[in-house]
């Protein structure tokens, strides 16, 4: 540590914010000091994201910030986090923090380290949004100590089960470490929506991050973990991050993942937390491997299971109108509050995809496409 704190003298205080808001690279974000978030009404808002440090005991394999890597290392305190914050804040530059951090000794230490920015900032009266990336085996009393101050809270699964974990994450374990966290996580949440019920404040969900592409796993690993969370722990907002190798690190030479695995399996988990699907749905739609190809993978799903369509907008019912590629939610319960329907424009002002829709839907009977004809064309 003398040694790292040795190579931060140098750094001025625009250089550290710089170095450490590129150092959640692995913590949902892109590479910026400022990120969109999605709170927890839903909306889009913009997020002060940066590290506390990231000097690290942590030795992930796929990390830049790993201890034994030869890096630039760099800390914020906690009171200059707070008037970066404000900075922004006050400019309407931002609408929250997001902070992370790099294993600052151990957990309990960093963590505490966490809890003195929220502590720091909610006593000068910021009524901004914080949202908290907590390490892995944080102890549970400072994990509710943040759930007192913070909007959202929770850790990095990172991976599918044990064993991966354990390969990319060698100093933690994944039963204890993460899952026990999720679990308290999930607890706290609940125990804040009973508290503030009727109080008008938002309480944001439980969720976690996937690095995609840094072990073997497949898709269907991954969704299957996904749904079980989402079950088990609440989880309402996986995020996914896709491995890029990161020079001396043990997985340099590693494949990158490319960004459209990203995206597929975020449209899964849209799938599963917003169109009432399970995991196993989804069986027909991977290759022999269990990964999905680089296609929509509701369109995929359609595809599969021609026997079920066309549907008929004016007598389904909401669960198979939300099969139908270029049906959301939004537009499926526009369609039954409007019903009866007469033709796709209508559709198309409900907010209906009607050139997605159009091979798996009929009105009062009619059809403008043979979708046994589409799937040809496809193929």
């Amino acid at each position: 540590m003398i040694a790292e704190r040795r190579n931060e003298q140098h750094l001025t205080l625009s250089e550290r914010m710089k170095l450490l808001s590129s150092g959640t690279k692995y913590d949902s974000c892109n590479q910026s000091a400022v990120c969109h978030a999605f709170g927890p009404d839903g909306r889009c808002i913009q997020l002060y994201k940066t590290l506390l440090s990231n000097s690290c005991a942590g030795e992930c394999a796929y990390c830049p910030n790993r201890c034994e890597r030869d890096t630039m290392r760099a800390t914020l305190d906690p009171e200059e986090i707070a008037k970066i914050t404000w900075s922004f804040y006050r400019r309407n530059a931002i609408e929250g923090l997001f902070l992370s951090s790099g294993i600052m000794g151990d957990a309990e230490q960093t963590s505490q380290k966490q809890l003195e920015v929220v502590e720091l900032l909610r006593g000068q009266g910021f009524k901004g949004y914080i949202n908290i990336r907590v390490m892995p085996g944080t102890p549970k009393y400072l994990l509710e100590q943040i759930a007192e101050h913070a909007n959202k809270f929770g850790v990095n699964a990172e991976t599918t089960n044990s064993v991966n974990y354990s390969e990319i994450c060698p100093n933690f374990d994944y039963k204890n470490d993460v899952l026990q966290r999720l679990k308290w996580t999930k607890d706290l949440i609940q125990k804040k929506r009973k508290e503030y019920s009727g109080m008008g404040r938002l309480v944001g969900a439980n969720d976690t991050q996937f690095v995609v592409g840094a072990v073997s796993e497949s898709d269907k690993d991954i969704v299957r973990t996904v749904d079980k969370f989402m079950d088990k722990y609440e989880l309402r907002r996986p995020y996914f991050m896709s491995f890029d190798p990161v020079p001396d690190t043990p997985l340099e030479d590693g494949k990158p993942s490319p960004k459209w695995r990203e995206q597929r399996l975020y449209q899964m988990s849209f799938l599963l937390k917003d169109y009432g699907l399970k995991a196993n749905d989804f069986d027909d739609v991977y290759d022999e491997h269990g990964f999905l190809g680089n296609s929509d993978p509701k369109v995929m799903l359609a595809q599969s299971q021609p026997d079920l369509f066309p549907v008929d907008i004016n007598s389904a019912d909401m669960s198979d109108l939300l099969l139908v590629p270029g049906i959301g939610p939004i537009s499926a319960n526009r369609i039954i509050r409007t019903r009866p329907i007469a033709s796709e424009q209508e559709l198309a002002r409900m907010g209906v995809v009607v050139t997605h829709a159009r091979p798996y839907i009929s009105i009062n009977g009619s059809r403008q496409a043979n979708l046994a004809s589409f799937m040809g064309a496809c193929s």
